[in-house]
């Protein structure tokens, strides 16, 4: 039946008990589910040499996601010239993303492989277009990275940081190609949930 004593089993149950509820293991799982929730708000856009300003009504929403990681969902309306929510000239752009812990690495987060049922998971490839994105968690900020090539076969970094406040989080959003910025952004945004 049992090979090993029933105090030898005791004794790996509670030093599992133990390490699975002592305060490190509580604190490194608040760092990022203390993002979670929804939050609603607005913020406007520069886009660099061209001297225009974009209004833009952002949403973003943190939840679970398996393997001690998080799901990132970001709605982005970039209304048109006048401000107007209606027109041909507004755009929308909706992001989802699932990251889980890297490895060896205190609070960054890699894009977890897409797959499915009959589709193998793979990871992101630059080389074919696909952007690279990983997340990072210091103190008060959730920093996603997004790194491609360009269609002219150069780079873009793309770095959207969120950082909570007293009633929700503000947001910046940078834009780089070639290491010249194209697009600076910035906004706050209240939690709804």
């Amino acid at each position: 039946m049992f090979t090993r004593p029933l105090s030898s089993i005791l004794t790996v149950v509670v030093v599992a008990a133990t390490l699975a509820f002592s305060p490190g293991a509580a604190n490194a799982a608040e760092e990022y589910e203390k993002f979670y929730g929804s939050y609603v708000g607005s913020g406007s856009a520069e886009r660099m040499g061209e001297n225009v300003i974009e209004k833009r009504d952002l949403d973003v929403t943190v939840t679970a996601f398996k393997n001690g990681g998080f799901t990132v969902k970001w709605i982005t309306v970039v209304r048109g010239p006048d401000g107007d929510r209606v027109g041909d000239d507004v755009k929308r752009r909706a992001v989802e993303e699932n990251f889980i812990p890297l490895e060896d690495k205190k609070d960054v987060f890699i894009l977890a492989p897409k797959g499915g049922l009959f589709k193998k998971a793979e990871m992101p490839n630059p080389l074919l277009g696909e952007p690279m994105r990983w997340a990072t968690i210091e103190n008060d900020a959730m920093t996603v990275y997004s790194m491609a090539i360009s269609d002219t076969g150069g780079s873009e970094l793309q770095v959207y940081r969120r950082k909570l406040t007293d009633k929700g989080m503000d947001v910046s959003f940078l834009r780089m190609e070639d290491e010249m910025v194209e697009l600076r952004m910035t906004g706050t945004l209240v939690r709804t949930q």
